[in-house]
Protein backbone atom coordinates (compact mmCIF):
# COMPACT_ATOMS: atom_id res chain seq x y z
CA UNK A 1 0.00 0.00 0.00
CA UNK A 2 1.21 2.99 -0.57
CA UNK A 3 -1.53 5.61 -1.37
CA UNK A 4 -5.00 6.56 0.82
CA UNK A 5 -7.95 8.27 0.12
CA UNK A 6 -9.43 10.22 2.80
CA UNK A 7 -13.00 10.97 1.83
CA UNK A 8 -14.59 13.65 4.09
CA UNK A 9 -18.10 14.52 4.47
CA UNK A 10 -19.15 15.74 8.27
CA UNK A 11 -17.11 18.77 9.69
CA UNK A 12 -17.44 17.30 13.35
CA UNK A 13 -15.72 14.35 11.59
CA UNK A 14 -12.91 15.68 9.94
CA UNK A 15 -10.22 15.77 12.57
CA UNK A 16 -11.01 11.91 13.45
CA UNK A 17 -10.67 10.91 9.88
CA UNK A 18 -7.58 12.63 8.88
CA UNK A 19 -5.95 11.46 12.55
CA UNK A 20 -6.62 8.01 11.18
CA UNK A 21 -4.78 8.38 8.26
CA UNK A 22 -2.18 9.81 10.00
CA UNK A 23 -1.86 6.61 12.05
CA UNK A 24 -2.27 4.26 9.28
CA UNK A 25 0.49 6.08 7.65
CA UNK A 26 2.71 5.39 10.28
CA UNK A 27 1.49 1.65 10.28
CA UNK A 28 1.99 0.60 6.60
CA UNK A 29 5.30 0.50 5.52
CA UNK A 30 5.69 2.22 2.15
CA UNK A 31 2.27 4.39 2.43
CA UNK A 32 4.03 7.51 1.04
CA UNK A 33 0.76 9.70 -0.19
CA UNK A 34 -2.71 10.91 1.67
CA UNK A 35 -5.05 12.55 -0.61
CA UNK A 36 -7.76 14.08 1.16
CA UNK A 37 -11.28 14.55 -0.54
CA UNK A 38 -13.99 16.83 -0.38
CA UNK A 39 -16.26 16.28 -2.88
CA UNK A 40 -18.48 18.95 -3.68
CA UNK A 41 -22.28 17.72 -5.26
CA UNK A 42 -22.98 19.53 -8.76
CA UNK A 43 -26.38 20.55 -7.92
CA UNK A 44 -28.10 18.41 -10.73
CA UNK A 45 -26.71 14.74 -9.32
CA UNK A 46 -28.88 12.22 -8.68
CA UNK A 47 -31.80 14.29 -9.33
CA UNK A 48 -32.83 12.29 -12.52
CA UNK A 49 -35.71 14.70 -14.54
CA UNK A 50 -35.92 17.34 -11.93
CA UNK A 51 -33.72 20.72 -12.75
CA UNK A 52 -33.16 23.85 -10.91
CA UNK A 53 -33.22 27.34 -11.88
CA UNK A 54 -29.60 28.75 -12.37
CA UNK A 55 -30.08 30.55 -8.96
CA UNK A 56 -30.84 27.86 -7.17
CA UNK A 57 -28.53 25.73 -8.79
CA UNK A 58 -26.01 28.59 -8.03
CA UNK A 59 -26.95 28.48 -4.44
CA UNK A 60 -26.31 24.83 -3.96
CA UNK A 61 -22.94 25.87 -5.34
CA UNK A 62 -22.43 28.23 -3.03
CA UNK A 63 -23.47 26.14 -0.31
CA UNK A 64 -20.80 23.32 -1.28
CA UNK A 65 -17.90 25.86 -1.38
CA UNK A 66 -18.85 26.85 2.07
CA UNK A 67 -18.91 23.43 3.08
CA UNK A 68 -15.56 22.66 1.61
CA UNK A 69 -14.01 26.32 2.49
CA UNK A 70 -14.60 25.15 6.07
CA UNK A 71 -13.04 21.55 5.72
CA UNK A 72 -10.27 22.96 4.11
CA UNK A 73 -9.81 25.05 7.10
CA UNK A 74 -9.44 22.39 9.53
CA UNK A 75 -7.38 19.90 7.33
CA UNK A 76 -4.52 22.56 7.24
CA UNK A 77 -4.79 23.12 10.90
CA UNK A 78 -4.89 19.71 11.13
CA UNK A 79 -1.46 19.03 8.94
CA UNK A 80 0.74 21.97 10.63
CA UNK A 81 0.00 20.28 13.45
CA UNK A 82 0.80 17.28 12.56
CA UNK A 83 3.53 17.72 9.96
CA UNK A 84 4.57 21.11 10.70
CA UNK A 85 5.28 23.56 7.74
CA UNK A 86 5.56 22.35 3.99
CA UNK A 87 9.75 22.58 4.65
CA UNK A 88 9.20 19.92 7.31
CA UNK A 89 6.89 17.77 5.18
CA UNK A 90 9.60 17.56 2.43
CA UNK A 91 10.78 13.86 2.06
CA UNK A 92 8.14 12.39 4.46
CA UNK A 93 4.62 12.42 3.10
CA UNK A 94 2.92 13.66 0.10
CA UNK A 95 -0.52 15.05 1.64
CA UNK A 96 -2.70 16.71 -1.35
CA UNK A 97 -5.84 18.83 -1.05
CA UNK A 98 -9.31 17.79 -3.42
CA UNK A 99 -12.19 19.45 -3.41
CA UNK A 100 -12.99 19.44 -7.36
CA UNK A 101 -17.20 19.27 -8.20
CA UNK A 102 -17.48 16.05 -9.07
CA UNK A 103 -20.26 13.14 -9.42
CA UNK A 104 -19.92 10.28 -7.81
CA UNK A 105 -18.78 7.91 -10.47
CA UNK A 106 -15.54 9.84 -11.11
CA UNK A 107 -15.32 9.78 -7.57
CA UNK A 108 -14.58 6.15 -7.74
CA UNK A 109 -13.29 6.25 -11.18
CA UNK A 110 -10.62 8.97 -11.12
CA UNK A 111 -9.35 8.98 -7.37
CA UNK A 112 -10.88 5.80 -5.81
CA UNK A 113 -9.50 2.95 -7.63
CA UNK A 114 -5.87 4.77 -8.04
CA UNK A 115 -6.01 4.37 -3.79
CA UNK A 116 -4.97 1.70 -1.96
CA UNK A 117 -7.09 2.46 0.82
CA UNK A 118 -10.41 4.38 1.34
CA UNK A 119 -11.05 5.78 4.56
CA UNK A 120 -14.40 7.52 5.65
CA UNK A 121 -16.61 8.25 8.33
CA UNK A 122 -19.20 5.69 8.99
CA UNK A 123 -22.63 6.45 7.51
CA UNK A 124 -24.45 8.81 9.19
CA UNK A 125 -28.24 9.89 9.29
CA UNK A 126 -26.98 13.64 8.03
CA UNK A 127 -25.69 12.45 4.88
CA UNK A 128 -27.17 13.49 1.66
CA UNK A 129 -28.19 10.88 -0.68
CA UNK A 130 -25.46 11.55 -2.97
CA UNK A 131 -23.14 10.97 -0.01
CA UNK A 132 -24.56 8.11 0.94
CA UNK A 133 -24.23 6.68 -2.83
CA UNK A 134 -20.81 7.67 -2.40
CA UNK A 135 -20.31 5.07 0.51
CA UNK A 136 -21.38 2.72 -1.95
CA UNK A 137 -19.73 2.84 -4.39
CA UNK A 138 -16.74 3.03 -2.18
CA UNK A 139 -17.82 -0.72 -1.32
CA UNK A 140 -18.79 -1.55 -3.92
CA UNK A 141 -17.14 -0.25 -7.19
CA UNK A 142 -14.07 0.73 -5.98
CA UNK A 143 -12.04 -2.73 -5.79
CA UNK A 144 -10.19 -1.43 -2.60
CA UNK A 145 -10.80 -1.98 0.70
CA UNK A 146 -12.34 0.61 2.70
CA UNK A 147 -11.57 1.56 6.44
CA UNK A 148 -14.76 2.93 8.36
CA UNK A 149 -14.25 5.48 11.51
CA UNK A 150 -16.82 6.04 13.79
CA UNK A 151 -17.39 9.65 15.07
CA UNK A 152 -15.48 11.39 17.56
CA UNK A 153 -12.82 7.87 17.72
CA UNK A 154 -9.46 8.97 19.83
CA UNK A 155 -7.71 5.93 20.12
CA UNK A 156 -5.23 4.39 18.81
CA UNK A 157 -6.57 1.95 16.13
CA UNK A 158 -4.66 -1.30 15.26
CA UNK A 159 -2.90 -2.72 18.34
CA UNK A 160 -5.40 -4.94 18.94
CA UNK A 161 -7.50 -6.68 15.89
CA UNK A 162 -10.49 -8.50 15.90
CA UNK A 163 -11.00 -10.22 12.22
CA UNK A 164 -14.14 -12.16 11.41
CA UNK A 165 -13.58 -15.13 8.79
CA UNK A 166 -15.92 -16.66 6.73
CA UNK A 167 -14.60 -18.65 3.14
CA UNK A 168 -15.82 -15.92 0.91
CA UNK A 169 -14.03 -14.32 -1.85
CA UNK A 170 -14.80 -10.79 -0.48
CA UNK A 171 -13.15 -11.70 3.16
CA UNK A 172 -9.98 -13.52 1.38
CA UNK A 173 -9.82 -10.09 -0.20
CA UNK A 174 -10.05 -7.95 3.42
CA UNK A 175 -7.91 -10.29 5.33
CA UNK A 176 -4.65 -9.94 2.49
CA UNK A 177 -5.78 -6.23 2.70
CA UNK A 178 -5.20 -5.84 6.17
CA UNK A 179 -1.74 -7.95 6.53
CA UNK A 180 -0.48 -4.54 5.93
CA UNK A 181 -2.14 -2.92 8.81
CA UNK A 182 -1.82 -5.77 11.41
CA UNK A 183 1.83 -7.01 11.09
CA UNK A 184 2.61 -4.58 13.87
CA UNK A 185 -0.74 -5.39 16.33
CA UNK A 186 -0.28 -6.26 19.79
CA UNK A 187 -2.38 -9.01 19.51
CA UNK A 188 -4.97 -10.64 16.71
CA UNK A 189 -7.91 -12.56 17.69
CA UNK A 190 -9.89 -14.14 14.81
CA UNK A 191 -13.80 -15.18 15.17
CA UNK A 192 -14.76 -18.80 13.35
CA UNK A 193 -17.34 -20.84 12.90
CA UNK A 194 -17.20 -24.36 13.03
CA UNK A 195 -18.14 -25.28 9.79
CA UNK A 196 -15.95 -23.09 8.67
CA UNK A 197 -12.39 -23.34 9.71
CA UNK A 198 -9.60 -20.33 9.35
CA UNK A 199 -6.47 -21.49 6.61
CA UNK A 200 -3.41 -22.04 8.11
CA UNK A 201 -1.90 -19.96 4.77
CA UNK A 202 -4.42 -16.85 5.87
CA UNK A 203 -2.67 -14.80 8.17
CA UNK A 204 1.35 -15.67 7.21
CA UNK A 205 3.41 -14.58 9.94
CA UNK A 206 0.94 -13.31 12.00
CA UNK A 207 -0.20 -15.33 15.32
CA UNK A 208 -3.63 -15.09 16.09
CA UNK A 209 -6.08 -16.68 18.69
CA UNK A 210 -8.66 -18.29 17.13
CA UNK A 211 -12.13 -17.93 18.80
CA UNK A 212 -16.17 -19.64 18.31
CA UNK A 213 -18.78 -17.72 16.96
CA UNK A 214 -21.68 -19.34 19.02
CA UNK A 215 -24.66 -16.80 17.96
CA UNK A 216 -25.21 -17.39 14.11
CA UNK A 217 -28.69 -15.60 14.36
CA UNK A 218 -27.63 -12.31 15.21
CA UNK A 219 -23.92 -12.84 13.91
CA UNK A 220 -23.37 -9.08 12.98
CA UNK A 221 -23.99 -8.10 16.80
CA UNK A 222 -22.37 -11.57 18.41
CA UNK A 223 -19.07 -9.81 16.78
CA UNK A 224 -19.76 -6.52 17.84
CA UNK A 225 -19.91 -8.51 21.51
CA UNK A 226 -16.59 -10.65 20.88
CA UNK A 227 -14.66 -7.31 19.71
CA UNK A 228 -15.92 -5.50 22.55
CA UNK A 229 -14.66 -8.66 25.22
CA UNK A 230 -10.99 -8.43 23.27
CA UNK A 231 -10.96 -4.49 23.66
CA UNK A 232 -10.25 -4.53 19.60
CA UNK A 233 -9.74 -0.98 18.23
CA UNK A 234 -10.08 -2.74 14.90
CA UNK A 235 -12.54 -5.31 13.15
CA UNK A 236 -12.03 -6.78 10.14
CA UNK A 237 -14.37 -8.66 7.55
CA UNK A 238 -15.32 -9.49 4.09
CA UNK A 239 -18.46 -6.31 3.13
CA UNK A 240 -21.23 -7.96 1.53
CA UNK A 241 -21.28 -11.31 0.90
CA UNK A 242 -24.31 -10.90 -1.96
CA UNK A 243 -24.50 -8.06 -4.17
CA UNK A 244 -26.01 -4.66 -3.46
CA UNK A 245 -29.76 -5.78 -4.71
CA UNK A 246 -29.63 -9.04 -2.76
CA UNK A 247 -28.15 -7.16 0.89
CA UNK A 248 -30.83 -3.94 0.36
CA UNK A 249 -34.08 -7.01 0.28
CA UNK A 250 -32.63 -9.23 3.12
CA UNK A 251 -30.36 -6.93 5.13
CA UNK A 252 -26.49 -8.24 6.02
CA UNK A 253 -24.60 -8.55 8.98
CA UNK A 254 -22.21 -5.44 6.93
CA UNK A 255 -25.40 -3.59 7.09
CA UNK A 256 -25.66 -4.39 11.39
CA UNK A 257 -22.09 -3.33 11.93
CA UNK A 258 -22.34 0.01 9.91
CA UNK A 259 -25.58 1.23 11.70
CA UNK A 260 -23.55 0.68 14.94
CA UNK A 261 -20.03 2.38 14.77
CA UNK A 262 -18.42 0.97 18.17
CA UNK A 263 -15.36 0.49 16.69
CA UNK A 264 -13.13 1.04 12.93
CA UNK A 265 -14.11 -1.19 10.77
CA UNK A 266 -12.12 -2.34 7.98
CA UNK A 267 -13.85 -4.19 5.06
CA UNK A 268 -13.62 -5.21 1.45
CA UNK A 269 -16.28 -6.40 -0.96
Amino acid sequence: MQRCLVILNQLDQTEVLLGMAAQTLSRIRGMRRIDVLAAREPPDQGLGRISFSDAQAQTLRTNQLEWADALHARFQHWLAQEYGSPADRLGKVEVNWLDPEITVDRIIAGYGKDADLLILGFPDSRDSPQKHLATRSAIFESGRPVLFVPPFWDQTSGDRVFMAWKDTPACRRAFFAARSLIGSAKAVEVAVSANDPLPMDILPGITATQKPLADTRNAGQALLDMANTFHADMLVMGGYQHNMLYSRLVGSVTDYILANPRVPVLLQH
